[in-house]
C-alpha cells in the first residue's frame, strides 16, 4: 500500500523516517537507502518496528506491523 493510504492515524504511530537518499543497483548488495541519517539496506531495520524490505528504482518498500508500505524514493 503506499504510505499516503495509511490513516492520519496510522501515520503519527509509524517511526520518524527521514529519507535521505537513496542508490539502486542490479545488484542487491549494492541497494540502499539513507534514513535518519543512517545506511539501510534491505532486510536492515530502518527504525523501531520498520524493516526495509526491498529497494526499487523508484521506490522502496517497508515493512510495518504486518503490512508492506511503499515510499517514493
Amino acid at each position: 500500500m503506499p504510505l499516503a493510504e495509511l490513516s492520519p492515524a496510522e501515520r503519527a504511530e509509524l517511526p520518524p523516517l527521514a529519507i535521505g537518499g537513496a542508490v539502486y543497483s542490479e545488484s542487491a548488495a549494492s541497494r540502499f537507502v539513507l534514513v535518519n541519517g543512517q545506511v539501510v539496506h534491505e532486510g536492515e531495520a530502518a527504525a523501531p518496528g520498520v524493516t526495509l524490505e526491498r529497494i526499487g528504482p523508484r521506490s522502496a518498500v517497508l515493512r510495518w506491523r504486518e503490512r508492506r508500505i511503499e515510499l517514493p524514493l
